[in-house]
């Protein structure tokens, strides 16, 4: 039997052992709740570009500070300083194949890509060493190429620092570099249209016609390309055998007719692309409009 002159102490030693056995005994999901760190947006954002420029993959991996009424260009990003182009870590570039930026060669691979701005003239400096950390770690012997671009003024503000890949067109691109009222451009191609001419023109001495889907891409890349439009027109001849009913393969043939300046058969060509369009009880208003546009410049 507990004396009662001892029941006060004995309350109070179980009143603070409770918090120590409490912890324990609280259901797993309360204290992994409990337990989870909360996640803070950054201040700027990673983003990632994925472009195909010809059949060559290019992606830039970057963060994109803000300007946030700050002085960018000679300010925040000080002139005649290595920048790593972005914020948070150096920015990297990759190419699936060869390319030439700026008409600086560039084989296939992944790099760390710098610049120094200047007020009339930016440096871009494509790194092999893809796993630079930071300026500070940046070595002029590891460079893949150098090259410079022009800034130009734009008559809007750029918020936040953006890298696109803009004018893309065949196997060319244009890579833009975009903050504040700046646009620095640098040009970016491949060899990609040369590679496919090479296969094609092989095709077209060929004895063995092409499959008739090929046969309407080799037409169209040739139309694109200002390459041979009479071979492009046997080619479209050759899809439109086992396709008569493919509207867009009767407006390319209108397409490569104009261009060799046959208005009449141009003109035939895309009515009936409009005549099949409009047996759909849904015609395409736009692909109609298109075609008329032909008519109307081969009168």
């Amino acid at each position: 039997m507990i004396q009662s002159s001892r029941l006060p102490s004995l309350l109070l030693s179980a009143l603070f052992a409770l918090p120590f056995f409490a912890g324990p005994l609280l259901p797993g999901s309360l204290r992994a709740a409990e337990e989870k760190k909360i996640e803070f947006p950054a201040a700027s954002q990673h983003s990632v570009v994925k472009q195909r420029v010809g059949l060559t993959d290019v992606e830039v991996d970057y963060s994109r500070p803000n300007k946030n009424d700050r002085e960018i260009f000679g300010g925040l990003v000080p002139y005649g300083k290595l920048w790593r182009t972005g914020a948070n870590a150096v920015t990297k570039i990759k190419f699936s194949d060869a390319v030439t930026l700026g008409g600086k060669e560039i084989p296939a691979g992944e790099y760390a890509l710098f610049t120094i701005p200047t007020a009339n003239e930016w440096t871009i400096i494509v790194s092999k060493d893809a796993k630079v950390q930071s300026t500070a770690d940046y070595k002029q012997e590891n460079d893949a190429v150098r090259l410079t671009a022009k800034p130009e003024p734009i008559p809007l503000t750029i918020e936040t620092f953006t890298i696109a890949l803009a004018d893309v067109k065949g196997a060319s691109a244009t890579l833009n570099f975009l903050w504040d009222k700046t646009r620095v451009p640098v040009k970016l191609t491949t060899d990609d249209v040369e590679q496919v001419s090479k296969q094609l023109d092989a095709a077209a001495s060929a004895t063995t016609p092409l499959d008739p889907r090929t046969a309407y891409q080799a037409a169209a890349f040739y139309y694109d390309n200002n390459k041979d439009m009479n071979q492009a027109a046997k080619w479209i001849d050759q899809a439109l055998e086992k396709n008569p009913d493919a509207y867009f393969m009767h407006y390319k043939k209108a397409q490569i007719q104009a261009k060799l300046g046959n208005k009449k058969e141009a003109t035939a060509s895309a009515q009936k692309t409009i005549d099949i369009l409009k047996k759909d009880k849904a015609p395409d208003e736009s692909a109609i409009k298109n075609a008329q546009q032909i008519i109307d410049s081969s009168k």
